[in-house]
């Protein structure tokens, strides 16, 4: 995708009527109207005389009652669990479920080729021109009624269609369509689903400066993101810690700005080439998920220093009263933006340490007429500088909510994460700038699910209740703000994740938690009711070896999450695609 549609994607994202939770409707059979599942065998092998030993009942008593349970079945009132994360806008459920083959074949538009080739390969059936009586079918619809993401996904007798006026719709409708599946008898439950995501930005940021993640480890949690519906993976990918960005007019960044970690200062160099980069964006297009590149400026830059000491005004602060130092982002950033088709380029702007920062005397009168007397001006000169660069580009600049501060252009997207700061927020909205909720509480995870898991010292507990109920918004904001809010963003962070399989205990199942936040109408959440969806894919996790936190036995997952001593790929797929059987 080029930035100029994922612009268009971003700018006029239009957004159909959600139905109240009261249109929903559903077929059920316990309490629990996710947990019922039915099954016509048990329950005739219990009725009376269904052996030659069982036969001390009458016919006459045994026929009403194999009546009833036909006549349950008629009414839909036992209709197979429907555990989909995350929950749709509706969803009908009828009664019968539609089974395919290896010769049912999937029929795309033209529109729809990668979607349906992805679907192809993950449920192993074959591509066809032409629709048949048992197939599934992607069709693609005008733009009225459809929203940029949405989809109608029906399944009846025939086979399955999915209805999407662009190509993501289409790619959520098959994400549905898989989780829909049943793995053991290659059955769909019959459904009408009309479905659309509740924010537009439903991201995920990855910390890989503190600890590097390679490239199998990040196309791995895009397969997790895309099996979750969400579309925006931000790569912090600088900091004090390492440089992981091959730049190759500045060599020194990889050779000496790479080596160390969090753990460990004197570990070998470990970044992305360019042409790592440049798959990992690929595979996240295929699964319509946009990489935003983050390099964090001007502080946290101490990996750049050391790499090249005479950019820095301290030891992990650029210099920004020098013009060595712009050319060098500037030269980075180029780089940066051939590597990433992303509209938005992140550069940070955080937490910038002004202790050791004094005006150059070459620069005085320039910054002077800037209005810029004092050093502790320099970091909001800073600001304005590199995010008008990227704007010049035909990029839009993000920063954390520091840069809101700055008199920044409006096009600039900010990122409020300071929780205790709803000013904070309301200033950047009262501004006119387009803001990713992504609170320290509940949106980063790299806090601990609950108190039983010190980690870093940190006191906040973003348990996945709270992760479920999302980020406080300040109550009262006017409809024009609101509208300003594109999305949400959880952050994970990693100076005490320096595993994968540490990272899969800090990410599931809040992941789910949180896409389904991102996705679903706040009307049709329940946490109760997403728990008990989520439990057969916990166990599918726990069958595939895949690490996750266990609220029921929180202590047995760390220890699991802290054997591994080496960041090696954990090349386990994600259960959902299955062998489907002649």
């Amino acid at each position: 995708m080029s930035f100029q549609s994922e612009n268009s994607h971003f700018e006029n994202n239009k957004r159909t009527t959600v139905p109240a939770a009261a249109s929903v409707t559903r077929s059920y059979s316990s309490d629990d109207p996710l947990k019922a599942s039915f099954s016509l065998r048990p329950l005739l092998n219990q009725l009376p005389g269904r052996s030659s030993t069982q036969s001390s009942f009458p016919s006459l008593i045994r026929l009403p009652i194999i009546f009833l349970i036909f006549l349950t079945l008629a009414t839909g009132a036992f209709s197979r669990s429907v555990d989909l994360i995350p929950w749709p806008s509706t969803l009908q459920q009828g009664n019968g479920q539609f089974t395919f083959t290896k010769e049912t074949d999937i029929v795309a538009a033209s529109a729809f080729t990668n979607e349906a080739t992805l679907l192809a390969d993950q449920i192993h059936l074959n591509l066809a021109a032409a629709a048949k009586q048992n197939r599934i079918e992607l069709t693609r619809e005008g733009s009225d009624g459809f929203g940029d993401e949405a989809y109608r996904l029906e399944v009846d007798g025939h086979g399955v269609t999915i209805r999407a006026a662009s190509s993501a719709g289409a790619f959520y409708g098959c994400q549905t369509l898989r989780q829909l599946i049943d793995s053991k008898d290659r059955t769909i439950p019959f459904v009408t689903i009309d479905d659309q995501p509740r924010y537009a930005w439903r991201g995920l940021m990855l910390d890989v400066s503190r600890h590097f993640f390679d490239p199998p480890t990040i196309r791995r949690v895009l397969d997790w993101m895309s099996d979750c519906k969400l579309n925006r993976l931000h790569l912090h990918l600088a900091d004090d810690q390492g440089w992981r960005l091959e730049i190759q007019q500045y060599p020194n960044l990889t050779r000496i700005g790479a080596r160390g970690n969090f753990s460990d200062k004197n570990a070998p160099p470990r970044y992305f080439t360019k042409a790592e980069i440049r798959e990992i964006v690929r595979y996240a297009a295929q699964r319509h998920i946009v990489v935003v590149p983050e390099i964090d400026m001007p502080g946290h830059a101490g990996a750049a220093i050391r790499a090249y000491p005479k950019i820095g005004a301290n030891a992990n602060t650029f210099n920004p009263s020098s013009d060595a130092t712009y050319d060098f982002l500037k030269n980075v950033l180029r780089e940066v933006m051939e590597d990433f088709p992303s509209l938005w380029i992140h550069f940070g702007g955080d937490e910038v340490n002004t202790a050791a920062l004094s005006i150059n005397p070459d620069k005085a009168d320039v910054l002077r007429k800037d209005g810029i007397t004092d050093a502790r001006q320099l970091p909001d000169y800073f600001v304005g500088e590199i995010s008008s660069f990227i704007a010049q580009q035909g990029r839009k600049p993000a920063g954390w909510d520091e840069v809101s501060a700055a008199g920044v252009s409006p096009n600039t997207l900010v990122y409020w994460w300071r929780h205790n700061k709803p000013d904070v927020l309301q200033r950047a909205l009262a501004a006119g700038h387009s803001v990713v909720l992504s609170p320290r509480s509940p949106c980063y995870f790299d806090y601990p699910q609950d108190p039983s898991y010190p980690n870093g010292g940190w006191k906040i507990y973003n348990t996945p209740e709270a992760v479920y109920r999302g980020p406080v918004i300040p109550a009262n904001l006017p409809p024009a703000q609101l509208k300003q809010i594109v999305g949400v963003e959880a952050c994970v962070w990693t100076e005490h994740i320096p595993t994968v399989s540490h990272l899969e205990f800090m990410l599931i199942p809040r992941l789910q938690t949180f896409a389904e936040m991102a996705w679903t109408p706040e009307a049709l959440r329940d946490f109760s009711n997403f728990n008990t969806r989520l439990q057969p894919f916990l166990e599918q996790c726990r069958q595939k070896e895949i690490n996750f936190y266990d609220r029921k036995n929180p202590s047995a997952s760390l220890r699991a999450a802290t054997q591994e001593t080496t960041n090696a790929s954990r090349l386990t797929d994600f259960p959902r695609d299955f062998e489907p059987q002649p």
